[in-house]
Formats: structure tokens, sequence, C-alpha cells
């Protein structure tokens, strides 16, 4: 069964995922509870035939942001068939991408900046995207969370430590939210936010798109964000009594937003927008990087690279369906 396990995870390093699995020591798998392994190893045929190595890797599972196969990034801004400015049909999302998620920050800013009406938007998000989501949607300034995140990072040490965030990014995340979202966090979000989590072990997408307390608010992003073992050294994060992964593993467009399924694509239509880093050309070949801790510069200029091209996107007519303050 262990064997079959670690195999699993490897096998979810493929193209039809939008994240990645992190695979731990053998020796940590035994202490996962029976009906997980059962939910991991039924995803692969292959698994009986592998073989298992005891080490510990990150799984590249973003692949197809190397080949311009991901059905989320057809194009810089992605836009469907269902248009009406009138009563402001806006929506937005924002993709998982790990530490990808200053550039989402950065993009997020640039809608502020730029005089862009954001109250009506409705905006749904899995993963770092879920963060994204979540800190638009409740007015939180990202120049303020970045650098509470940089702050939190250096009380932790991460940058000594020799396996980086591993281990400690999913404490950290939780202190971050706790200490960034306001106290009406859920009445701000209201009838807005919906997060993409991935129960655990159907692996079915859910979409949540309503919140008990802060602290629901708060237990709904880790669910969305979690990798396993590297965020927590824990195989799933417990939402609702229940295991979750991370929300973007197996998520489709129309997993954001259910009414866009089976819609044609419009070149003409402006009410959808994907923000996703896969999109900016100068982020060609970085999908191997994303749970890789860069430098404090290095954070800093994700942050500004998703406002630059989000600029861009703007020049082009991406974000006609907003509108202005």
């Amino acid at each position: 069964m262990m064997s079959i396990a670690l195999v699993v995870l490897l096998q979810l390093a493929s193209p039809r995922f939008a994240s990645s699995f992190v695979v731990a020591p053998l020796k940590q798998i035994k202490h996962s509870h029976k009906s997980e392994l059962r939910g991991l190893s039924s995803l692969s045929t292959n698994a009986l035939s592998a073989t298992t190595t005891e080490k510990t890797v990150v799984s590249n599972v973003i692949n197809q942001a190397n080949n311009g196969s991901s059905e989320t990034t057809k194009n810089t801004a992605v836009r469907l068939s269902v248009n009406n400015k009138e009563t402001n049909n806006a929506r937005i999302i924002f993709p998982g991408g790990g530490i990808f998620f200053y550039w989402q920050a950065g993009a997020a800013s640039y809608l502020r900046e730029a005089g862009y009406d954001l109250s009506s938007v409705r905006m749904s998000g899995a993963s770092a995207g879920a963060l994204v989501a979540t800190l638009t949607l409740t007015d939180v300034d990202f120049d303020e969370a970045t650098r509470l995140a940089l702050s939190l990072a250096e009380e932790a040490g991460v940058w000594e430590r020799p396996l980086g965030l591993q281990g400690v990014w999913g404490p950290m995340i939780e202190t971050w939210l706790n200490d960034l979202l306001p106290e009406n966090a859920v009445e701000m979000v209201d009838d807005r936010l919906s997060l993409l989590v991935t129960a655990i072990p159907s692996f079915r997408t859910d979409r949540i798109s309503s919140f008990n307390s802060k602290e629901d608010l708060v237990k709904c992003n880790m669910a969305s964000v979690h990798l396993p073992w590297f965020l927590d050294g824990k195989l799933t994060s417990n939402f609702r009594d229940a295991p979750h992964v991370d929300g973007s593993f197996r998520a489709k467009p129309n997993d954001y937003f259910p009414e866009l399924n089976g819609q044609e694509l419009s070149e003409d239509d402006d009410s959808l927008i994907i923000l996703d880093w896969k999109a900016d050309p100068i982020m060609k070949g970085k999908a191997k990087d994303f749970v890789t801790l860069t430098s404090k510069e290095g954070i800093w200029g994700l942050v500004e690279r998703g406002r630059s091209h989000a600029k861009i996107m703007d020049k082009r007519g991406a974000f006609d369906g907003i509108p202005r303050l």
C-alpha cells in the first residue's frame, strides 16, 4: 500500500492538474488515514508497476503552462459568452499558482489603482488564487499583505532553513490571514466570493460560496491552498470536519463559475476575466518554481510584474466588462 500511495502522488504530476502535490518519504505516508490513501490510490492504474523510492520530491504539475495547453490560458484574458454590461456581470477567476500569488496580487492591485469598481464583481479562486480573491474582496492592501508575509517569513527563518518554506508555510499563511482579514470579512464577501477545495478521498472539486464566520473563511482558504505534506507536514487539511487538499488539482473553468458550463468562448465578450500568471510571456518557463522560495526582492518583483501585465491587459481592453469608479 505504501508504494501505491507514493506512485499515485507522483502520477498526479500530469498536465490535467493545475497545481502540484509534494511527495513525502514513505515513513510519513504510513501515518495517513486509510480512506485518504484509498482515495489517492484510486487515481492511478499504473501504480502497481512503478518503483518505490524513499525521498522527498516536488512534482511539477503545471507543465501545461510551458506548452500553452492550459484551458484557462487560451488568451491573456479569456472571455465567455455571457455578457450583460447593464447589470455588471463581471467575474474574475484567480487560478492556483503557489508563490506566484504575488503576481496575482500585483494584477489585483492594478485593478484598484486604475480606478475599476470591484464592489459588485464576483470572484472565484483556487489555491493561491483563493487567497487573492479573498483579500481583494475584503479590501486588504496587497502591499501591506506582502510586507506582513515577508515579516513572518523572516521570523520563521525561512531564508536560512535548508527546506525553505516546507513544513512552515501553512502556519504562516493561517497567521497571515487571521491578521489581515477584517472581523466583518464574511459580510464583505457575501454572494461575491467562491473558493475551490478538493475533497478527499473522492477527489471531487467542491465550490464553497457561503461562509459561517471569519474562522470558517480562513479554514476554507487553508483547505484550498493545502499541498500535502509541504505546507504543514500533514496529508490533508481539515475543513468543516472533512479532509481536503488543494482546490486547483482538477479545477476546470466551469468549476469556478458553474453557469459557464458548455458555453462557447467569444472574443467579443468581456464578462469574465482570468488573471493567470501563466498568460504572461515574461513568466514562461517558471512553472517549476511555484513552490520555490525567492528573495525578498524577487517577491516584490513578482508583485510589480503582475501590475505590469495587468496594465498590458487593460490596454487590450481585457477589463472593459468592469465599470469604473
